[in-house]
């Protein structure tokens, strides 16, 4: 199986001066707990939930912004690549989720349920 055919195509994503309270409102409103970081059209970045508390010794939510506490070492995959490489990378590099790239644009994002729910409906 490709990641195409289980990435998620629907992507949200932030801006890095973003304050991480309006974060957290996006991951609540779209069920999601990680998002790319993206500036003028290309990915600088990645932030999930345990970036923000790790980032909280630092400052409080209305004081932070995503650029002070994203990871700028993104792990991307292409479509084309197969889900068990995506699950390897993933395992390897300590994940959950890795953006989907192709001609340098956010075509799409795989995360660990992803891969487990086509696991699941493979049998």
């Amino acid at each position: 199986m490709k990641i195409v055919e289980l990435m998620n195509k629907n992507v949200v994503t932030c801006h890095s001066s973003e304050k991480l309270n309006i974060i957290l409102n996006k991951f609540e409103l779209f069920k999601v707990a990680g998002m790319p970081v993206v500036d003028k059209g290309k990915l600088v970045g990645i932030i999930c939930q345990s970036d923000i508390l790790k980032g909280l010794k630092q400052g409080t939510l209305q004081e932070l912004t995503v650029k002070d506490v994203m990871v700028t070492q993104v792990i991307t995959a292409t479509p084309t690549e197969s889900a068990v490489t995506a699950a390897t990378i993933m395992l390897e590099h300590h994940v959950n989720r890795i953006p989907i790239i192709e001609n340098n644009k956010i075509v799409g994002i795989v995360t660990r349920s992803d891969i487990i729910k086509a696991v699941a409906e493979c049998g």
